[in-house]
């Protein structure tokens, strides 16, 4: 290139970068941003650890040292859920605070609230375990003061949920304040914990009718047993032939009108297959709006208007002649014996096995509205009743009792906690059952409520609930420890619930551990100990990309264009130097 095309070409070029400059074009680019994660710590404790993850983080993600909504990932430090999740992105990771040792939490204690005097009550008591593996917990029931069951078991994993079984038997009706207590012996501070609750034992028993079209080995002598039972009043009707009966107190003449059935807890019916269509419309009508219990005790296998209800379709059959053990569920040794037994090939939706003979569901329950219909199989039980081998009685009475229990009373009262610490906040459902499952027509409820103590009365402000037929309380507990009863009234019937007032009162706390490591895998994050720390950008990494946005930039403001305009200024006049030019 001779001297005046290099000096024209240095000209231009100072000359275009000038132009471009005073012109300032715009560029739209696609440009990988590092992803945002936020960092917030639980508790006080936990900041120092969490501004050592955020300092870890910070090479490879830009971070915030606050929960931010719009960032692409999230870190909790701590032990504990966040006080508001809803600040929280996801996807979550959680770096879990140093443990000080092994420890136990009951997160949960689950008891009917009410029971019938002298019946067993089960209690279930859901455990946490944490850093415990091989330890030995204790878990006792405590009623009165003494120990009335206990169970021991061995922790098999670092951290481990156990449902432990628990029961007792009330000797007298009336509240009977209740204490789990968790332990695991080794001298730990933490590994101890415990939960009060309270069981309404009641001397109210249930009716139940016992209906037969036709006369029926199977349902006589599941009545029988049933009669035996102190929680139960029996009344039935035994149709012998057209038009002739056999009854026993005052039993309603037909069961289509669920009205002449509104007063039973419970009906079973014996021989299914003889009832009419009329039958099984008046049934299904005082499972909806009675929210009733209905038994089907089958003795053969036969077509006919029932069937409908049941909602089985293809039925099997083991008529083989050798009789087999039914194992009741949830019962100790509930178990009886049959020979002839029917099944459904295909459970319907949302049945559940009650009883089972190996994997066949011989008993099993299906819900019709608020109530539920049980249907048995086992259609020869009754040949087999004899005591050392069969269960037959205690096995009815338990289905019965059971079955007339779940029924709603015409008031349900519901406490959300029945152990309560002296001003401590509670809060109480009132269902008034007519309202609440009427369907065809509004029906008006109206309620009143009462705090009742041997000092005297508090009058509770109801106030009415999203869904119809419902009331809603929300009081605080006496100042005085002792033993109250929240009284309720609606449209002539009467709800109560005991409450027990105590400094000491102790309620089912989940561990919050737990909690955060489920809501953690939930988010598509996941929960690592403190220890584990620097895994942590690995794992965000993995799940977490980087997000791809256009950006708009404008290259002629980088100061770096200041080096070519300046060397083709220069490059222009030492050209014209050389050549003498001015």
């Amino acid at each position: 290139m001779n001297g005046t095309a290099l000096m024209r070409a240095a000209r231009v070029a100072a000359v275009a970068i000038a132009v471009a400059a005073a012109i300032d074009p715009p560029v739209t680019v696609t440009r990988a941003e590092r992803p945002v994660v936020a960092v917030a710590a639980t508790g006080a404790r936990d900041s120092m650890l969490a501004r050592r993850v955020a300092g870890a983080l910070a090479k490879r993600f830009t971070v915030v040292a606050a929960p931010l909504p719009g960032a692409d990932a999230s870190v909790i430090v701590g032990s504990r859920m966040p006080d508001d999740i809803s600040d929280v992105a996801r996807p979550t990771f959680a770096v879990l605070g140093a443990r000080a040792g092994a420890s136990v939490t009951i997160s949960d204690v689950r008891a009917p609230r009410s029971t019938p005097a002298d019946a067993r009550v089960p209690v279930t008591a859901v455990v946490q375990t944490t850093a415990a593996r091989g330890r030995t917990l204790d878990v006792a029931l405590h009623a009165g003061g003494m120990a009335v069951d206990r169970v021991t078991r061995t922790v098999a994993a670092d951290d481990e949920t156990l449902a432990v079984p628990l029961s007792f038997t009330p000797a007298s009706a009336g509240p009977a304040p209740l204490r789990v207590v968790a332990t695991m012996p080794g001298g730990d501070a933490a590994a101890v914990d415990a939960v009060d609750i309270v069981v309404d034992v009641q001397s109210a028993r249930r009716t139940v009718l016992f209906s037969d079209p036709r006369p029926s080995w199977m349902s006589t002598f599941a009545r029988r047993a049933a009669e035996r039972d102190p929680r139960l009043v029996v009344t039935s009707r035994v149709v012998t032939s057209r038009g002739v009966s056999t009854d026993a107190g005052s039993p309603p003449a037909r069961l289509d009108d669920p009205a002449a059935l509104a007063p039973y807890d419970a009906v079973v019916i014996g021989a299914p297959e003889e009832l009419s269509a009329a039958d099984v419309v008046g049934l299904e009508a005082y499972m909806r709006r009675r929210g009733g219990s209905v038994v089907f005790l089958l003795d053969r296998r036969a077509p006919g208007p029932y069937e409908r209800l049941t909602g089985a379709g293809a039925w099997a059959a083991d008529t083989t002649g050798k009789p087999e053990p039914i194992l009741l569920a949830g019962a100790d040794s509930e178990t009886m014996r049959a020979a002839e037994l029917a099944w459904p090939a295909r459970l319907p939706s949302g049945a559940e096995p009650m009883a089972t003979a190996g994997a066949r569901p011989i008993v099993w329950s299906t819900p019709a509205g608020a109530g539920r219909l049980i249907v048995s199989g086992a259609l020869d039980a009754w040949r087999f009743r004899d005591p050392p081998r069969s269960s037959f009685d205690r096995f009815w009475q338990t289905v019965i009792a059971r079955a007339a229990g779940a029924s709603p009373p015409p008031v349900a009262l519901n406490v959300a906690r029945q152990t309560l610490r002296p001003g401590e906040r509670a809060t109480a459902t009132v269902t008034v059952r007519d309202a609440a499952l009427s369907s065809t027509r509004p029906v008006r409820a109206s309620a009143g409520a009462t705090l009742v103590s041997a000092r005297g009365s508090t009058p509770v402000r109801l106030w009415p609930g999203e869904r119809a037929g419902t009331f809603v309380a929300d009081f605080r507990a006496p100042r005085a420890a002792g033993l109250y009863r929240l009284v309720t009234t609606a449209n002539g019937a009467r709800g109560e619930a005991p409450i027990v007032v105590g400094a000491g009162s102790a309620h089912a706390t989940p561990d919050e551990t737990m909690l955060l490591r489920a809501w953690a895998a939930a988010t598509g994050g996941r929960a690592i100990d403190a220890t584990d720390a620097g895994s942590l950008a690995s794992s965000i990494a993995a799940v977490v990309r980087p997000a791809e946005r256009p950006v708009v930039v404008h290259p002629m403001r980088s100061a770096w264009w200041i080096v070519p305009f300046a060397l083709a200024l220069s490059a222009e006049w030492l050209t014209r130097r050389r050549r003498g030019l001015a």
